[in-house]
């Protein structure tokens, strides 16, 4: 028994949120995942209906006409491009690629970054937000950061990841973009791949065409080392549909202007009437997602809101350097978003 609580435990620090598909109750509004609150748009629901035939062949064997695709998106060569299966396969072949190496993670964030670092034996240190300057000199091989962070939407600008990359080109800086479309300010560090060696770019197509069960990502970077990625990359690896809607997404983006000040409105709107409620503690944020902490504990929160509610959260307790009292939400509608508030208002009354 103790060999399988330690087991569970182990793997339940790498947990994520939306597993509504844990809970026997029908959960009528997520805020435990941050992808586009509007969901996917209904002209890609119709392409996939159309395409759905095409499951009865194989996809292409590297993703070849995705690949294209997005190297004239971001004006970079084909071999600049490596396609995934969801930026999280992204951050395994990093990690695989460069076995054994050291490697520092700022925290609290996305935790496939050390789950992958550990899997491959590098030797992790941590770090916070408030440690990165522009003068930081790293000592590490890889510098893992994702901007906007993941849980926190705190963003790092240009001008201080690109100091970071003159004056460390001994490290690769791997910057995980894919919430990059969820705050106003211009972030992404695209227009650099060609003049840094040093740094890989993740991206995300179904953050913001929410899309996370098709699973699509990719990686940017010099040629030379995303040569080194393919070897780990498997044939077949991203399926029809997802390439499909890969295609889709680049010539229809649906995060504009007018619909982001929207969603970053409501998400302040929200964040004002929880910060409301006696206890609660809300963190600033750029993003329509942000951390709070509750008086109560996360777990008891989560499952409280889903057996009496059906709103479904994500207990941020297994973020490294969080308590058992943090948890994430992003923001939804506006009638989604009242759902919330009311259930807060009535737990902590």
């Amino acid at each position: 028994m103790k060999v399988q609580a330690s087991l569970k435990k182990k793997i339940g620090c790498f947990d994520h949120g939306n597993d509504g598909y844990r809970f026997h109750r029908k959960i009528k509004a997520d805020f435990s995942t941050n992808t586009w609150y509007k969901g996917p748009h209904p002209e890609l629901i119709e392409l996939i209906r159309n395409e759905i035939n095409d499951i009865a062949t194989y996809p292409e064997l590297h993703s070849e006409s995705l690949t294209e695709k997005l190297a004239d998106h971001h004006h970079l060569a084909n071999d600049q491009v490596l396609v995934c299966n969801g930026t999280a396969e992204g951050i395994f072949y990093i990690a695989q690629a460069h076995k054994g190496v050291s490697s520092r993670i700022i925290t609290p964030t996305f935790s496939e970054y050390e789950h992958a670092c550990q899997t491959y034996q590098h030797q992790i240190s941590f770090c916070g937000a408030d440690f990165v300057s522009e003068s930081l000199h790293t000592k590490t091989d890889i510098f893992w950061l994702c901007n906007p962070n993941n849980p926190t939407g705190q963003l790092f600008s240009k001008d201080l990841l690109s100091s970071l990359l003159n004056n460390n080109p001994q490290t690769l800086f791997v910057i995980d973009e894919a919430y990059a479309d969820f705050c106003m300010e211009d972030i992404s560090m695209i227009p650099f791949v060609g003049k840094y060696k040093n740094l890989l770019i993740l991206k995300s197509l179904t953050k913001n065409h929410c899309l996370p069960g098709l699973r699509l990502g990719y990686i940017l970077g010099h040629q030379q080392i995303i040569k080194e990625l393919q070897k780990f990359r498997p044939p077949w690896s991203v399926n029809c549909l997802a390439l499909k809607a890969g295609e889709y997404a680049l010539n229809n983006p649906i995060i504009n202007h007018e619909e982001l000040i929207q969603h970053l409105a409501l998400a302040r709107q929200l964040k004002t009437e929880l910060q409301n409620i006696d206890g609660i503690e809300v963190f600033p944020t750029s993003t329509g997602f942000f951390l709070l902490k509750t008086p109560m504990p996360a777990a008891h929160l989560k499952e409280l809101l889903v057996e009496e509610y059906g709103l479904l959260i994500r207990d941020a307790s297994n973020f490294r350097t969080l308590s058992e009292h943090h948890i994430r939400l992003a923001s939804l509608s506006r009638e989604n978003n009242k759902l919330l508030i009311d259930a807060f208002k009535t737990i902590f009354r």
